[in-house]
């Protein structure tokens, strides 16, 4: 069993989270932007809450196409490119059921399973994003080790925020979503793991929102095994921390560190401190 690493709670925006959960006119006013890992990870984390939203961009980190080729023979592919492919329309074709056109979803490309590998080119990819989009929220993963490139797109966007502010930018007001991969790797679970308890809001689905996001998941014909098995439920979302990402996001074995295609913690620490000391050299040489 894994212990919660304790961290320091960041800002309360309480205005931004009347905004973003708020009924009426009041998510009618701001710019939100959801930066996933990868393609579906923002249906079944907030696709009922995108639904509800106006002004929404999305970011994927990755294709969602691991190199290995398993999951692209598995849906019946040969190609890995049009698995990429696939995958990608599958995510549009759900969005557009949340209102969510074409035009406001962004690629990033990355391999699936490799974002770790470049933190520090992923968040100034994410940074410029940002800017470009001019969000007032931003949604993305909790850092708490359940999927390497969950918590790749986690560092990446805390960083990207902080280079925001040193270069004279205000940064978005920002959000994580629960997600999470079940104990096989095999479903999708919109929930945070384990940790310290934390103020949390939870987003219900009453029938209508229960159909329009079984609709959302039929659109994925790859994924059909994996969101199967993911439960449509509540959607959760909370306050990030002031994360240490130079430390593990928990004691212990990582929920990702029985699969050998995944970073052990003490890799992870050492992309993530290169990382740091990359994007913030001053602060590195500090220590």
């Amino acid at each position: 069993m894994t212990q919660p690493v304790r961290h320091t709670p960041l800002w309360k925006p309480r205005s931004a989270r009347a905004k973003l959960f708020g009924t009426g006119d009041l998510n009618r006013t701001m710019r939100c932007s959801v930066i996933v890992a990868h393609p579906a990870d923002e249906v079944v984390g907030a696709g009922c809450l995108i639904s509800k939203l106006v002004d929404v961009t999305v970011l994927h980190v990755t294709d969602g196409a691991p190199r290995d080729m398993q999951d692209a023979r598995a849906a019946g592919f040969e190609a890995l490119a049009d698995y990429a492919r696939a995958r990608k329309e599958e995510c549009l074709a759900a969005l557009a059921i949340a209102n969510v056109p074409d035009n406001r979803v962004v690629e990033l490309d990355i391999p699936d399973q490799r974002a770790s590998a470049c933190l520090a080119d992923l968040t100034k990819k994410i940074s410029t994003f940002l800017q470009q989009a001019a969000a007032d929220i931003v949604v993305t993963h909790a850092y708490e080790g359940g999927h390497p490139d969950h918590d790749a797109t986690a560092f990446a966007t805390h960083a990207a925020l902080r280079l925001m502010r040193q270069n004279g930018f205000k940064p978005p007001v920002l959000f994580e979503m629960g997600l999470h991969p079940s104990e096989d790797f095999k479903a999708k679970v919109p929930d945070f793991l384990s940790g310290a308890e934390r103020e949390t809001t939870t987003l219900l689905l009453d029938d209508d929102a229960r159909e329009m996001k079984r609709r959302m998941f039929a659109c994925f014909e790859t994924q059909r095994e994996s969101l199967d098995n993911s439960p449509i439920g509540p959607e959760k979302f909370r306050q990030p921390l002031a994360y240490d990402f130079s430390t593990p996001p928990q004691k212990g074995k990582l929920h990702y560190e029985k699969f050998d295609w995944a970073p052990t913690r003490e890799e992870w620490q050492s992309l993530a401190c290169d990382a740091l000391a990359n994007l913030f050299p001053q602060s590195a040489a500090s220590h």
